[in-house]
């Protein structure tokens, strides 16, 4: 992405992919070999970078948009968190964040969460698009008092026990999984719980006309390979596969569509409609008017709308009506 600013153009690199690996302990070993890495928790949420501009905060998606609800955001906690500080000590990197809560790019949200938007940071960005060592972001988030993700240590391969149990609890808690990265930041790889794979199932199943088919056939191969690699009661797994399939299609019962439903805080109505103009050009909503209310001691305004799914909504009503095929 670009800024332009009178004749200067500043850069801000993209976050690069994260590959997934199916099986944690080969996984691991291939990606890894005798070396360290760390172990973070994966969030289900979305990618945004935080950059300083003009003394004015901006919160980047991974699609390259300066997002106005998420950057009202980051604004608003410009008294709360120590911003300044760090862009003063790092000028020109960015806070890379994962986003979480009431937003309206992510509608699977973690209960845990207060309302609102919260954020966690998982990366600092320097100018130049390589990472800063973990230790040292680490060091920096707790320094400043930022919120970031989880860390569960440094590991090496000859410590998968103790790495299969982390994940293991987390699969217990229903928590998303494991991003694992070498210690200067140049690589990682991802690994994803069976619970999180079956909540994906239950909730997205309404859009299956919507969504490329391998999101639903890859979640059922990852929750196989799981219960394989961790020793998982097989017949526990069928019935909550099969429930997360039956659950998902409860939705078909007294069907109006397939729509997608989200809930958002903005400080101002202005936020709301210039977020919606972006939305319009990508998808159709239904959207509640705002309504005035109080989150932690600040006045915002709460919106709910809804995403409808075209082809899903419009298939889904061929099959329920009896049309064949």
């Amino acid at each position: 992405m670009f800024i332009h600013s009178g004749r200067t153009r500043r850069v801000v690199s993209d976050y690069p992919h994260i590959f997934r690996v199916y099986r944690l302990s080969e996984g691991v070993e291939r990606f890894f070999g005798s070396g360290t890495f760390f172990a973070e928790e994966k969030m289900d949420g979305y990618n945004v970078r935080i950059r300083r501009h003009k003394k004015q905060m901006l919160a980047i998606t991974r699609g390259g948009l300066i997002c106005p609800y998420t950057t009202e955001w980051v604004q608003s906690w410009c008294g709360r968190y120590r911003f300044d500080e760090f862009f003063n000590r790092y000028p020109g990197s960015a806070l890379c964040a994962e986003f979480l809560g009431d937003n309206p790019y992510n509608s699977k949200r973690d209960r845990s969460l207060p309302p609102g938007l919260s954020f966690f940071c998982f990366d600092i960005m320097q100018p130049d698009g390589t990472f800063l060592p973990v230790e040292e972001r680490y060091s920096v988030i707790s320094e400043l008092g930022l919120p970031g993700v989880r860390s569960f240590g440094m590991f090496t391969f000859g410590d998968i026990k103790r790495l299969k149990e982390i994940v293991l609890d987390l699969n217990a808690g229903c928590r998303e999984g494991l991003v694992m990265k070498k210690p200067r930041s140049d690589g990682a790889i991802k690994f994803v719980t069976a619970a999180s794979d079956l909540a994906d199932l239950e909730q997205f199943l309404v859009f299956f006309y919507d969504i490329e088919p391998g999101f639903y056939t890859n979640r059922l191969m990852r929750i196989a390979l799981f219960v394989q690699e961790f020793t998982l009661d097989r017949e526990e797994y069928m019935r909550r596969t099969g429930a997360a399939l039956i659950n998902g299609y409860s939705r078909l019962e007294n069907y109006a569509g397939s729509f997608e439903d989200f809930t958002i805080y903005t400080r101002t109505v202005e936020t709301w409609d210039l977020l919606k103009q972006i939305i319009l050009k990508h998808v159709d909503v239904v959207s509640e008017e705002p309504r005035s209310t109080v989150i932690d001691g600040m006045q915002l305004f709460r919106v709910s709308f809804r995403r409808r799914h075209k082809k899903s909504s419009g298939r889904f009503r061929e099959i329920l009506s009896g049309q064949k095929e």
